[in-house]
This record gives structure tokens, C-alpha cells and sequence, in this order.
């Protein structure tokens, strides 16, 4: 018994990944917040960078369950880098920045 071939492709059952989100559109909304949290007014330079370290450091607390070896390991730098940056961005034990800012 002969069985036809099929001249075009069926369309395929599994679903398609979704797209990633857009970075732009990411980042636009990052940087929104981060200016309502300052007044309406966008960080300058050195404030982005640590609340984007801070961010960083936060959320790798957090997939670590506060394991903060596993999360220096996580980011890619020594335990005592790690210390020292949560002491100078203000990132307690609770995993959040001082002063009211959360990722």
C-alpha cells in the first residue's frame, strides 16, 4: 500500500518560543521607576550603575536563598567583593537597598 507524500508541510505542533522582551523597551521601563523612585528625575551615571549592581546583587540573594557565597559564585566575584559592595550599595540582610529602593 502507498502512502502519498505530502507536497507542502504541515504546519508544525509545537509551539513557537516566545521572544524575548525587548532590551529598549527593558530598559525604558527600568529607567522610568528608577526616576519616580528620585524625584522624577533620571539618575545621573554613578546612581544607575549602582542601582544596576544593586539590582544584580539583589536578585542573585534572592535565586541563592541568601547564600551569599552561592551568589558571589553566581556573579562572578569574591565573597569579600561581594561584602564589601552590599555594604557600600546599603543592601541588608532583608536583601534590599536602603533607603526604600527595591529591584
Amino acid at each position: 500500500m502507498a502512502h502519498a507524500i505530502p507536497t507542502s508541510p504541515e504546519p508544525s505542533t509545537r509551539p513557537t518560543p516566545a521572544e524575548p522582551p525587548n532590551a529598549d523597551a527593558l530598559f525604558d521601563t527600568f529607567l522610568r521607576k528608577a526616576a519616580e523612585q528620585n524625584g522624577g528625575q533620571a539618575p545621573g551615571l554613578k546612581e544607575w550603575v549602582d542601582l544596576a549592581e544593586g539590582w544584580r546583587i539583589v536578585h542573585a540573594l534572592r535565586v541563592c536563598r541568601g547564600n551569599r557565597s552561592a551568589a558571589a559564585r553566581h556573579l562572578g566575584i569574591g565573597r569579600r567583593t561581594l561584602y564589601t559592595k552590599m555594604e557600600k550599595l546599603g543592601i541588608e540582610e532583608t536583601f534590599q537597598v536602603q533607603g526604600g529602593w527595591r529591584p
